[in-house]
C-alpha cells in the first residue's frame, strides 16, 4: 500500500461532482513533454494514517473507526473513515458499519455526506435502502445523485419504482445516475416494463427530429446511459430509439443504439441500421460503430429462422476489409452464421492469412463452426502447430466448441503447450468434453504444480461436476498455495458444493475455518445456501501489515504523477490518481520503478471493452503486487470513461495485483465495482490498436 489518504482537493473532484465528463481528448505525445498531472494535495496525520491502516487490516479496531467517522474532528478525517467503512463488505461486517454510516449522512460537511452515500451503495446492505430514498429529495443536486445512485445497488425491489422518480430530477447529474441505476435491476421483476417506461419517458424531450435543439454536452451523456441502461435490461420497448439514435451523429448515442438493438430479436429496419453503421461515413471515421454494426449482424444472423439478405451480406464482406483489425475480427465471427456457403467460406480462409493474428484466431474459431467435423478437426490440427501463441490459443477454445470426441486430443496435446496461454486455455475447454477420460486428466491437471493449471482443471470439473472428482477437488483446496492459490480454493469449494454429498459438504464446512479470509467467505456462503448454519459470523480482521505513509515512504505530490507505456503499438501516457486510490497507485509506480512490466503482454482484448495485460504469466492468472500480498479494493464514486485505468480482480473484490486494464468506452456497470486508479491522457489511438499478444516493451515515470 503506497498513497494512504485521499487529499479533499482530488477527492472532492472525485466524490462530489456530478460525474459528467466528456471523452478524454488525447492530445498527441509531443504536446506532453513535461507535462504534469492535475494539482494534488496529499494530507497525512496520525488519525489519516489510522484510518489507512485499519482499512487495509479490515479491521475496525474495536469501534476505533466508527469513532473517527463522528465529532468535531477535521472533516477530511470524518470523510476518510466514510470512505474506509465503505470498504468493509456487508454481511462480513453489519448493522454497526451499517448505522455509523447513515448517521453520516446528517453530517455538517457535504464532503463527508456524499462519501457516506457512497459507502453506503458499495455495502448495499438492504437496511440501509429506505433510509437513502428518503434523501433523495435533498436540496443538493451532488447529493441527491449520490443516494440515488447508492440506493440503485440495494437489493430491494420496493425501491425501484420510487427510484424512477428521480428520472424527472431537475438536475441532469440526478437523472444519469437514476438511468444507470436501472440497468442493475432485474429484468423479471414486476414493475419491470414501468422501469423501461420511466427510461423511454426520461428519454423523449431529447428525440431526434428536424425541429430539435442541438443537445448540450450533459444531455447527450444522459442520452447515452438512457440507451446504455435500455440495452442493459434487452428491453423490447427500447426498440424504437436504438432504431432512432442507430443514426445520431453522436459517436456514444450511436454506439449504445446499436448494442442494445443486438440485444433485441432481429427484424428488417433492426438489419438496415447494422447495415448502415457498416457502410456509411462514421464507419470510417470511428471503428467502434462499425464494431457494433458488425456484431449486431453476426448476432441476428445466428437467429434461428433468420436470414441475412444480399445488402447485409455485402456490408460483413465490407467489414472484412475493414481498416480496424476489430472490425474484421469481428466480421469473421459474424459471417459464420450465414452458414458455410462458398463465399462465406473464401471469405474466412481470407481471414485467416490476415496479416492480423487476432483475425485469424477468429477466422479459425469460426471456420471450425461451420466446416464439416472432419475438416474443421484437420484445420485444428494444424493450428496447434501454429507458431503463433494466438492461434494456438484459438485452436484450444475452437476444439472446445466442437462437438465431436476427436477434438480431445487436440486439447490435451495443447495442454502440453509450453504457452501458459495455451496450456490453461486447453485444460479449461476440456470441461465442454465430459467423459471419463476427460475427467481422468483433468484430476492430474487439478494437482499441477502450477496453480494457472489448477484452477483451469477445476474451473473445467465446475462445468460438469460429478461425485468421483470429489477427491482431486478436495487435494486442489487443501494444497495449493502461492500466487492464485485462494482462487483455486474458493472454486474447488463451490465445485464441491454441487456435489453434495456428505465427504463434499464435510470439507465445505471445515473451509469455514481457512486461514484466507474469502475463501472463509465463500465458504459460509455455500453452507447457509445449502441449509446449515454457517459458524464464526464475527468477521475476522486480515493480516496486519505495514501502512507506508506519505512524506515518509514516498513522496507528498503535488501533481499527480503521469506514466508512459511505450508499447508495440505506440506510447500511451496515463495519469494515476494518488488521493483516491492509494494502494493501487502506488503498487503500480512500485512495479513500474522495479521494470516489472517491461516485456510483458496484454493477454486480453475485448474490443470496444477493454483491453488488459501486466501479467507476469501472460495468461491472466498471475497477480504479484507489489508486496505480495492481493490489493485491498479501492472503489470510488469516480466512473469509468474512455481511457480508465482499471484494475481486474476475480470474485474476491480484494484480489487486486499487477495487472491492469484500459476502458475503450465508457462502462457504467463496472462504477464502484472495479478500482479505477488512473486515466489515459495521450495514445488513444494505441489504444484502439492492441491487439491480443502485443507488448509492453517499457513503463517509466515521467518526471
Amino acid at each position: 500500500m503506497r498513497l494512504l489518504v485521499a487529499a479533499l482537493l482530488g477527492l472532492l473532484s472525485a466524490c462530489g461532482g456530478s460525474g459528467v465528463r466528456n471523452e478524454p481528448v488525447h492530445q498527441p505525445a509531443s504536446a506532453l513533454a513535461g507535462a504534469k498531472g492535475a494539482a494534488v494535495e496529499l494530507l497525512t496525520s496520525r488519525e489519516l494514517v489510522e484510518i489507512a491502516r485499519l482499512e487495509d487490516q479490515r479491521s475496525l479496531g474495536d469501534g476505533r473507526l466508527l469513532e473517527l467517522l463522528v465529532g468535531d474532528r477535521d472533516e477530511r478525517v470524518r470523510a476518510r473513515a466514510a470512505t474506509a467503512l465503505g470498504r468493509f463488505p456487508f454481511p462480513r461486517f453489519g448493522a454497526d458499519v451499517t448505522t455509523g454510516l447513515v448517521r453520516a449522512l446528517e453530517d455538517p460537511d457535504l464532503s463527508v455526506r456524499l462519501t457516506a452515500a457512497f459507502a453506503l451503495g458499495v455495502r448495499a446492505d438492504p437496511t440501509s435502502g429506505g433510509t437513502l430514498l428518503a434523501y433523495r429529495n435533498d436540496p443538493d443536486a451532488t447529493l441527491r445523485a449520490r443516494v440515488v445512485e447508492a440506493a440503485s445497488k440495494i437489493p430491494d425491489p420496493a425501491l425501484h419504482l420510487p427510484l424512477t422518480l428521480a428520472l424527472r430530477d431537475a438536475d441532469l447529474s440526478v437523472r444519469m445516475e437514476a438511468a444507470v441505476g436501472a440497468a442493475r435491476w432485474p429484468t423479471d421483476e414486476k414493475s419491470a416494463v414501468e422501469v423501461d417506461r420511466a427510461l423511454l419517458d426520461a428519454l423523449s424531450p431529447y428525440r431526434i427530429t428536424r425541429e430539435a435543439a442541438p443537445k448540450s454536452a450533459v444531455e447527450a451523456e444522459l442520452v447515452w446511459r438512457i440507451l446504455w441502461a435500455l440495452g442493459r435490461r434487452k428491453a423490447e420497448l427500447g426498440r424504437g430509439p436504438f432504431l432512432e439514435y442507430a443514426g445520431s451523429d453522436i459517436t456514444l448515442e450511436r454506439l449504445f443504439a446499436l448494442r442494445g438493438l443486438a440485444q433485441l430479436a432481429p427484424d428488417a429496419t433492426s438489419v438496415r441500421a447494422a447495415v448502415a453503421a457498416l457502410t456509411g461515413p462514421s464507419a470510417a471515421r470511428d471503428w467502434r460503430v462499425a464494431f457494433e454494426g458488425t456484431v449486431a449482424l453476426g448476432r441476428f444472423g445466428a437467429v434461428q429462422g433468420t436470414t441475412l439478405g444480399p445488402e447485409a451480406r455485402a456490408a460483413l464482406s465490407a467489414a472484412a476489409e475493414h481498416p480496424s483489425t476489430h472490425v474484421r475480427a469481428a466480421a469473421m465471427n459474424a459471417l459464420a452464421a450465414l452458414g458455410d456457403d462458398k463465399d462465406v467460406l473464401a471469405l474466412l480462409q481470407r481471414g485467416y492469412l490476415d496479416l492480423s493474428v487476432s483475425v485469424r484466431a477468429v477466422a479459425l474459431r469460426a471456420r471450425a463452426r461451420v466446416a464439416r467435423p472432419a475438416d474443421a478437426l484437420e484445420a485444428l490440427q494444424r493450428a496447434a502447430k501454429d507458431v503463433d501463441l494466438v492461434v494456438r490459443a484459438a485452436a484450444a477454445d475452437a476444439a472446445g466448441a466442437l462437438r465431436d470426441e476427436r477434438a480431445v486430443d487436440v486439447l490435451l496435446e495443447l495442454a502440453r503447450d509450453p504457452s501458459l496461454f495455451v496450456s490453461t486455455r486447453a485444460v479449461e475447454a476440456l470441461g465442454q468434453h465430459p467423459s471419463e477420460r476427460v475427467h481422468s486428466a483433468l484430476h492430474e491437471f487439478a494437482a499441477h504444480a502450477d496453480n494457472g493449471m489448477r484452477l483451469a482443471a477445476v474451473t473445467a470439473l465446475k462445468a460438469m461436476v460429478t461425485p468421483a472428482d470429489a477427491v482431486a477437488l478436495e487435494q486442489a483446496y487443501s494444497s495449493s498455495s502461492g500466487d492464485g492459490a485462494a482462487e483455486v480454493a474458493f472454486n474447488a469449494l463451490q465445485a464441491l458444493a454441487a456435489i453434495d454429498t456428505s465427504e463434499a459438504r464435510a470439507v465445505v464446512t471445515r473451509a469455514q475455518q481457512d486461514a484466507r479470509v474469502y475463501v472463509r467467505t465463500v465458504a459460509r456462503k455455500l453452507v447457509a445456501a445449502a441449509g446449515g448454519v454457517p459458524s464464526e459470523s464475527e468477521p475476522v480482521s486480515a493480516p496486519e501489515r505495514a501502512v507506508p505513509v506519505p512524506g515518509k515512504d514516498y513522496p507528498l505530490y503535488r501533481f499527480n504523477p503521469m506514466v508512459e507505456l511505450q508499447t508495440s503499438r505506440g506510447a500511451m501516457v496515463f495519469e494515476l490518481f494518488p488521493a483516491e486510490a492509494p494502494i493501487h497507485v502506488h503498487n503500480f509506480l512500485t512495479l513500474v520503478e522495479r521494470r516489472a512490466y517491461d516485456g510483458l503482454t496484454f493477454h486480453r482484448v475485448e474490443p470496444d471493452f477493454v483491453v488488459q495485460g501486466g501479467d507476469y504469466r501472460g495468461d491472466g492468472n498471475g497477480a504479484k503486487p507489489w508486496e505480495g500480498e492481493a490489493l485491498r479494493a479501492e472503489f470510488t464514486p469516480r466512473k469509468y470513461t474512455r481511457g480508465s485505468l482499471g484494475m481486474p480482480r476475480n470474485e474476491d473484490p480484494d484480489s487486486g495485483g499487477s495487472q491492469f486494464f484500459v476502458t475503450h468506452v465508457p462502462t457504467p456497470h463496472l462504477d464502484g465495482r472495479y478500482t479505477i486508479f488512473g486515466e489515459l491522457r495521450t495514445g488513444g489511438e494505441v489504444l484502439d490498436q492492441l491487439e491480443v499478444g502485443d507488448r509492453i516493451l517499457s513503463a517509466r515515470l515521467l518526471k
